[in-house]
């Protein structure tokens, strides 16, 4: 069968430069070994095809009769020309029809064999200067709904102008429709009878409100609702869908001002918006039962980020909450709901965070500079995720890296990410901080990435020392677990090692200095290879380094500490 494979790809690169295989019948593999590729088993031959571009297929559908069968016959549900190079007119109108072709070719004969799938997406260039293709292309996407297809994904580039045909409009079949294209959509007013519809996304389509609200009203039981990067509409309203769940909404660049949604049924809410706005209304009294928000800020005012959290305390179901507040001028943020569960905060400029709920379990946080004033109240949080990116990292971002993690009351699991340029830790800068170090974080997982500095270079050994001084200079965790793979998390490993064989109160690690590094703090190490099958392999430091070369990526390592 490898061997079919290549013959059949040999074939396919010789058409494709328009080059005759008949002239080659000296090389031993020409027309005639293509026909013996042909008379393999129909399934066979599909099994071949399912390697190859869709580009590829086309073009072996106009070899022959035999050929033409096989690969109309080739049970495809993506209709792709991605990828297509050519520039003389002629040349693409020519394929543009050989395509259309052959996905009608293959439609008609998927119907006959009754190998129909219900999922049929297509992605081409349109030309707005040739309506016929425009022309084609909608008999393709009637011919696919009267063949059984019920969920679409349309992908039209290259035409300013799209017309959904009118046997879509009446398809009352369809469950699932994408829209994608740098068009403006119309259709005629009323005419949408989708009744089965579930799910409905618009990527980069320019539509107005008026389109928007005869879309929403034609499909009545829609549970999903997708507008990404769509423009032209400046108000979104959204009621009366009785089984709507889930609502995604990504502005781009849009003029959106206005959201209401009144809808007890819905369970989801996505938002971002980029751009600074003077003014936006956002109702959603409606939505009590809302469990999942999930809100994306780039450049809003301090204004309008209290209008979402006032929006965000609306919700006394809510048990997801994922919070971007990237890049805007927005300080200080507090978060107080009963029934938050789990919980996701992105920020840059924050500088005090609230969070009140008792029964919030998991948090993320991704930081950029640790808040001055952070407070977790009433929370029974036993986990939690800390990202750090704060390029480099100074004895004093350790001190602020030691207050933020105290206000963590009792947490079990801690996994601490840090993004670094560079790491200089120095026990002597922090002579006069009275603050121990954390006794309370149980089991610490530590994931490094080293970025490259403005001068090209990475990481260096000192990096390594010094964010190993000074993060157990921060804590004193029972366990630490380390994952090998790249080169920057055994160099990681490694130091640890070998500052643990170091240790010992009788070590004269710190003689030059009155303050007492971690090590005279440890009173024992234990560390464990953890086994696929669950079982911990012992190790001593000796032992791990002389395996640490053979380690493959993912093996977890864990250091027990007796303090």
């Amino acid at each position: 069968m490898e061997e079919s494979k290549q013959r059949i790809q040999f074939v396919y690169r010789r058409k494709r430069f328009g080059r005759d295989c008949a002239a080659d019948m000296d090389t031993g593999i020409g027309v005639d070994a293509s026909d013996r590729i042909s008379r393999l088993p129909d399934h066979v031959l599909h099994y071949i095809l399912s390697y190859l571009p869709i580009g590829a297929v086309v073009r072996f559908s106009v070899l022959s009769k035999t050929w033409h069968r096989i690969s109309t016959s080739f049970p495809v549900s993506d209709f792709s020309e991605d990828g297509l190079r050519l520039s003389k007119r002629r040349e693409i109108q020519d394929w543009k029809n050989k395509f259309i072709n052959f996905v009608q070719d293959s439609l008609l004969a998927q119907h006959h064999h009754n190998t129909r799938s219900r999922k049929f997406r297509l992605s081409m260039d349109l030309d707005s200067y040739d309506p016929q293709i425009t022309s084609r292309a909608d008999h393709l996407l009637e011919l696919a709904a009267k063949c059984g297809v019920s969920e679409f994904d349309l992908n039209f580039q290259n035409i300013s102008h799209y017309f959904l045909p009118q046997a879509l409009l009446s398809a009352e079949e369809i469950t699932v429709l994408r829209l994608n294209g740098d068009y403006k959509l119309s259709l005629p007013h009323h005419a949408i009878n989708w009744p089965s519809l579930r799910v409905l996304s618009l990527m980069n389509v320019c539509v107005d409100e008026a389109i928007l609200q005869d879309l929403i009203s034609g499909c009545p039981l829609i549970e999903k609702l997708a507008l990404v990067y769509c423009y032209g509409v400046k108000s979104i309203r959204i009621s009366g869908c009785i089984k709507l769940k889930e609502v995604e909404v990504n502005e781009g660049d849009s003029v959106l001002e206005r959201i209401e949604i009144h809808v007890p049924s819905l369970q989801t809410f996505c938002y971002t918006t980029g751009l600074v706005k003077s003014c936006f209304h956002i109702d959603m009294t409606g939505c009590r039962n809302l469990e999942v928000l999930k809100l994306k800020f780039y450049s809003i005012t301090e204004e309008i980020g209290k209008i979402f959290q006032d929006l965000i305390a609306q919700f006394p179901a809510l048990t997801v909450l994922a919070l971007n507040c990237y890049a805007t001028s927005v300080i200080r943020i507090k978060i107080s709901n009963p029934q938050l569960e789990k919980l996701q905060l992105w920020s840059s400029a924050l500088s005090k965070v609230t969070i009140t709920s008792p029964s919030l379990h998991s948090f993320k946080h991704f930081i950029h500079g640790f808040p001055s004033a952070f407070s977790l109240d009433h929370s029974s949080l036993q986990k939690a995720t800390i990202s750090v990116h704060k390029g480099a990292l100074y004895s004093y971002d350790f001190l602020q890296l030691r207050e933020y993690l105290g206000n963590y009351n009792q947490i079990k699991r801690l996994t601490l990410r840090i993004n670094f340029v560079g790491i200089r830790f120095i026990p002597e800068i922090l002579n006069n901080i009275s603050i121990p170090a954390l006794p309370d974080i149980k089991h610490l997982k530590i994931k490094i990435f080293p970025c490259t500095s403005a001068s090209g270079s990475l990481a260096s050994l000192r990096d390594y020392r010094d964010i190993v001084d000074g993060l157990l200079w921060v804590c004193h965790p029972e366990t630490v677990l380390l994952v090998s793979g790249w080169n920057y998390e055994n160099e990681f490993i490694q130091i640890l090692c070998e500052k643990l064989m170091q240790g010992g109160e009788n070590q004269h690690c710190c003689s030059s200095s009155h303050i007492k590094c971690w090590r005279h703090d440890l009173k024992d190490i234990q560390i464990e290879h953890l086994q696929q099958n669950a079982e911990a392999k012992a190790l001593t430091c000796g032992t791990l380094l002389e395996s640490l070369p053979n380690l493959g990526r993912g093996e977890k390592i864990r250091f027990i500490f007796n303090w």
